[in-house]
């Protein structure tokens, strides 16, 4: 179990630096009594508030999400430590071993990303066989010559670690996820294929996001965009993919930064039509493309600009069972839940919750700020649904 919620973090921030709760709350663009109920456990900041309360602290969102993931309720269960060892120890590797073999390690990497993004157990599925992908990725850079094999071997390891980061970001992990996504952008460069090379443009992005770094992140949109472009008349679906996910990154990271008409411009034009050109059903293994794809964003750049009440009514238009991937619906109930938090709908917020958990139990496992919302909404919870909530947090051990 985390060592402190989100709130207790915030306030440890803030009376290090002798800051009062109206103080922060002016300059982070709220009212004192909202910190208040946030410091107390009562409430949730939305991510946007979150990240505006960081930039006032003059500490990165990370630090306050940054407790560990909680340790399993299953024995034995390897935990995040094992990825952080195969990252830093994979050059120890005896040579003794056998050498890894690309074709091998390349179906164990989609067989992991298809959990990831399918399978309700994906915590435990990923933290068991990332660290071996991990030494093996390496494994096969260490042993591959130069040339054309020495560049698929490169691809297949800029794929493990693009995998990865995505991974370590969900466990709160931000110095992991940075580092995952710095080797997938160099081993991509190596393989020299546009292609993987935009993709890891991608990757590295949404790390930059996760950091608060959004002019670095549009940046690294834009030159990934530049670098692909030429290979589209000759590219397949996996190329508008990539194309697409770019223009969705850079809506975000436009967002973060104050330009909320341009990021609907970019979205509701190039990005939408882009989508139209996309097999939504026929994704691109690791990258979900397509209109409903567009439309999720159109939810989350209302929630960055923090209008709640429209990304609610743009989530009430959208239906989750033509998205395939379990990563991405759990993800946009997660901001769905958020948003009624914010608009005072808590029985809205409990139903989003509860369909998370049947998704993917898991997430309220290891995600902070979902067990932060539990646990408040728990405390402020009315007597007809009451027990449902503390139910649930007593399913995933959260702490009210």
């Amino acid at each position: 179990m985390r060592d402190a919620t989100t709130g207790h973090m915030i306030k440890h921030q803030r009376e290090r630096q002798g800051m009062s709760t109206t103080g922060l709350a002016t300059q982070a663009g709220c009212t004192t009594r909202h910190i208040e109920l946030i410091e107390q456990g009562k409430r949730t900041p939305s991510l946007p508030l979150l990240r505006q309360i960081s930039a006032v602290l003059g500490v990165r969102t990370a630090v306050l999400l940054g407790e560990s993931p909680r340790d399993s309720h299953e024995p034995g269960r390897p935990q995040v430590a094992d990825i952080e060892r195969a990252i830093f120890t994979y050059r120890t590797l005896s040579t003794d071993l056998e050498p890894p073999d690309v074709e091998q390690v390349a179906e164990r990497v989609t067989a992991a990303r298809d959990a990831w993004f399918g399978s309700p157990n994906k915590y435990t599925i990923l933290m068991r066989t990332l660290p071996a992908l991990i030494s093996d990725a390496e494994g096969l850079l260490l042993n591959t010559p130069e040339g054309e094999a020495r560049r698929v071997a490169c691809k297949v390891a800029a794929d493990v670690y693009i995998l990865a980061r995505g991974v370590l970001k969900h466990l709160s992990r931000v110095d992991l996820a940075h580092l995952a996504a710095d080797r997938a952008m160099r081993m991509a460069e190596e393989s020299e294929d546009a292609l993987m090379i935009a993709w890891a443009h991608w990757n590295l992005g949404q790390g930059m996001l996760s950091d608060d770094m959004h002019d670095i992140a549009y940046d690294v949109a834009r030159h990934g965009m530049e670098s692909l472009e030429p290979a589209l008349a000759d590219g397949d679906d996996r190329h508008l993919s990539v194309f697409g996910g770019l223009h969705l990154l850079a809506s975000i990271a436009m967002t973060r930064a104050g330009d909320d008409d341009g990021a609907r411009e970019l979205l509701r034009g190039p990005a939408y039509a882009l989508a139209q050109r996309v097999d939504e059903q026929r994704p691109m293994t690791g990258l979900f493309f397509g209109p409903m794809n567009v439309a999720i964003h159109m939810v989350s750049v209302e929630s960055e600009m923090r209008q709640p009440e429209a990304a609610i009514r743009l989530a009430d238009e959208i239906d989750l069972t033509r998205v395939v991937s379990v990563e991405r619906r759990t993800s946009h109930l997660c901001q769905v839940a958020r948003a009624c938090e914010d608009v005072g709908d808590d029985a809205a917020s409990l139903v989003h919750l509860l369909r998370i958990e049947r998704e993917c139990p898991e997430e309220l496992d290891h995600k902070g700020l979902l067990r932060d919302m539990v646990s408040a909404l728990a405390r402020r919870a009315r007597p007809s649904w009451a027990p449902e909530v503390r139910y649930l947090a007593e399913r995933h051990k959260i702490f009210i």
